[in-house]
């Protein structure tokens, strides 16, 4: 698959009832996106979706890997 961010190549980790997309791509690192950002997500720019999933990043935590939310944009 494409990744969401880069639409380099990568690999789609969602699990079945997962209500959004996990992604692991070799450039932009593993990240997911919440089923509720999706509308958002889906009409940013490529510029936009970097910078919210390097937002995402800086608001990471202790979580598994960055989570690109709404207040991400």
């Amino acid at each position: 698959m494409q990744c969401l961010v880069c639409a380099g190549e990568a690999k789609d980790l969602t699990l079945p009832d997962f209500d959004g997309h996990v992604i692991a791509c070799p450039h932009c690192g593993k990240y997911e996106i919440l089923g509720a950002t999706w509308d958002i997500f889906e009409n940013a720019s490529q510029a936009e979706r970097e910078a919210a999933l390097g937002k995402a990043a800086l608001l990471q935590g202790f979580s598994r890997w960055p989570t690109i939310k709404t207040i991400n944009f």
